[in-house]
This record gives structure tokens, sequence and C-alpha cells, in this order.
């Protein structure tokens, strides 16, 4: 599979609005870095993204 880095700078900067929009609406920075954190980890652990998140798994 060949990764178009149109489609990486696009979803880079949805998760940029994304984490604006969170912090504007009042969620501490840290709270988000530590989704980011724990989603990575999982991420790493697993191998791939999962297509669902199951949450009794975190």
């Amino acid at each position: 599979m060949s990764v178009d880095l149109t489609d990486i700078e696009r979803a880079g900067d949805e998760l940029e609005q994304w984490l604006v929009e969170q912090a504007e609406a009042g969620v501490p920075e840290v709270v988000l870095v530590g989704l980011l954190r724990d989603y990575a980890d999982d991420i790493e652990h697993l191998g791939y993204v999962p297509r669902m998140w199951e949450h009794s798994d975190r």
C-alpha cells in the first residue's frame, strides 16, 4: 500500500485542528498529551490502528 503525502498532511492538519478545538473548549493540554500517548502506546503494542476501539482493553 502506497502512502500519499497529501493524505498524511491532511490527517496532520485535521489532528491539529481537533487538538486546537479541544484546547479552546477547555480541555487541558496535559490531558490531550496523555490521550495521544495512550493511543500511540496502544497502536505501537498492537502494530496497527484498530478500526474499533474496545474500551475494556484500555
